[in-house]
């Protein structure tokens, strides 16, 4: 039999109409276009999910150590903070560069030598004798965090065909929720059997193994023929312009909306990202390509994504209080029903992935900021006399919005991008979600002590008794706060409706070219 002639199909992607070759006939794909070797998807995304774990995991296992290292090291609590402070600052303001460098040496090395870092830092915190020494080593711990992070989601993106993206997301999604589920349990266990140096010596095994799996499975980078041009202009404004902002924020979150040098700090900070607009907009290779905020699909979901972020510190930073100091659980209670919402998350994300790559990602975006602001509203509810019962459906519900809103919303931001730069958009989603949780801490935390204060005093000169009136001014000022939550989910409900909806609206960037494949 003949062979058939190359079928074509007309398919629209951001907005322009171009054609594909159709993917069941795939002897007249173009010359140098071959298929993914069998099963190499799935080992990207197992390589790529347990490097995730061991990010994710940091920082809640770090941080159940605080009291711990403020008695070992004879420091402040002021003083042990800097040790996630100091990751938190470096790791986010590196992000973006470090994910354009990935998009030109190839993401296969740059994961690798973050791996490889990221895993020292571990074995050198280890051995710390003294809270600067420990500082001073997760500086370094941070620097490969950020080049593993950087590029990470692009890895997987690139592995998995452009209709199963939002799968490959959506299972990606399950390693960072069982990062936070695991992190605090298996730090609190080390701690009470071994002491503070195993929640870091610990884990060096499996960064080894991790690295291990990056060499063996992960395709090797393919050299480009171009000459390296890096924006170091933009390198520059970028890095100190989030650096000076999240630095700047965090001290508004410890020391008031008064303190002079936050203001100064928020303020460079801004400045300089003004300068980074100002400078990407004239580069010949910018670090962002600002262009693709013309996209009316990918800007509403960075800004969504972003938002969504700011709005979730009312329930992970004034929650757990909430359920220590207002209700009285215990801190082993107290998390086990913190981890509803991160367990639902981990079963609904795959799921949400892929039925998004069948019916297109935005409905579902929709649906899940939808979810998610309704919880928020529902939170409110919460007082003194709610049961555990009462509490549990409301989780379960934020976990749904979670799950159902991430991996689509990823899904949207990595599609928009040729794969050339598949490092800087999964760079910017991580960029986004961190400057958003930093700037929603501060926010949070300075609305929740200010109407506290208000509402104690209050109920002290209506008769209360002090410790009464301290302990029922927690849900109120936890309502108070869920108010900015909600105000903001109602926004990303808004963005997502405002790009666009149906299987129409899901964003791809298949490229018939000849040349190798990347």
């Amino acid at each position: 039999m003949a062979p058939f002639a190359p079928t074509y199909q007309r398919k629209e992607f951001l907005g322009e109409t171009m054609d594909l070759i159709d993917p069941f006939m795939p002897e007249h794909k173009p010359e140098g276009i071959t298929p993914d070797p069998k099963g190499y998807k799935w080992k990207a995304l197992a390589t790529v999910a347990l490097g995730t774990l061991m990010s994710t995991m940091d920082a809640s296992i770090t941080n159940i150590s605080f009291p711990v290292l403020t008695r070992v090291f004879k420091a402040d609590l002021a003083s042990v903070m800097w040790v996630t402070l100091v990751f938190i600052l470096v790791c986010s303001s590196l992000m973006l560069i470090l994910g354009k460098i990935s998009d030109i040496m190839g993401r296969r090395k740059i994961y690798a030598g973050g791996m490889a870092i990221f895993t020292l830092g571990l074995a050198a915190c280890s051995l710390a004798h003294s809270i600067g020494q420990l500082i001073a080593f997760r500086i370094l711990q941070a620097v490969g965090a950020a080049m593993s992070i950087s590029c990470g989601p692009a890895v997987v993106t690139e592995a998995f065909p452009p209709e199963e993206r939002g799968k490959g997301l959506g299972l990606l999604g399950i390693s960072v929720s069982l990062g936070f589920i695991f992190g605090p349990i298996l730090g609190g266990f080390l701690l009470d059997w071994l002491n503070w140096r195993s929640i870091f010596y610990v884990r060096v095994p499996v960064g080894l193994i991790t690295l291990f799996m990056i060499l063996a499975l992960l395709k090797k980078d393919q050299i480009r023929p171009e000459r390296i041009r890096i924006d170091l202009g933009g390198a520059l404004s970028s890095s100190l312009g989030i650096f000076c902002l999240v630095f700047g924020v965090s001290q508004v979150n410890k020391f008031g909306l008064k303190f002079s040098l936050a203001h100064l700090l928020i303020g460079l900070g801004l400045l300089s990202l003004m300068v980074f607009i100002f400078i990407e907009r004239r580069a010949r290779d910018p670090i962002v390509d600002l262009s693709l905020f013309k996209n009316r699909v990918f800007s509403s979901a960075v800004w969504s994504l972003f938002l969504a972020f700011a709005a979730a510190p009312a329930y992970v930073l004034i929650m757990p209080f909430y359920l220590m100091k207002g209700i009285g659980l215990n801190a082993s209670a107290a998390g086990i029903l913190m981890a509803v919402n991160a367990m639902t998350a981990v079963v609904v994300g795959p799921i949400s992935g892929s039925l998004s790559d069948r019916f297109g990602p935005v409905r579902f975006s929709t649906v899940g900021a939808g979810a998610i602001a309704a919880a928020f509203y529902l939170m409110r509810g919460f007082d003194l006399q709610t049961q555990v019962t009462a509490i549990i459906p409301v989780l379960v519900l934020l976990g749904l919005g979670v799950g159902t809103f991430q991996p689509p919303n990823n899904s949207i931001i990595m599609g928009a991008v040729g794969k050339e730069h598949l490092g800087t958009a999964s760079a910017l989603i991580a960029t986004q979600r961190q400057v958003g949780l930093s700037l929603g801490m501060a926010l949070t935390g300075s609305m929740f002590t200010a109407r506290r204060a208000i509402h104690q005093a209050e109920l002290s000169r209506q008769g209360l008794v002090t410790d009464y009136a301290a302990n029922l001014s927690i849900p109120l000022a936890f309502q108070d706060v869920l108010l900015i939550s909600v105000f903001i989910g109602s926004l990303v409900v808004l963005l997502c409706l405002f790009s666009g909806g149906g299987k129409t609206s899901t964003i791809e960037n298949v490229k018939v070219e000849p040349g190798p494949a990347l």
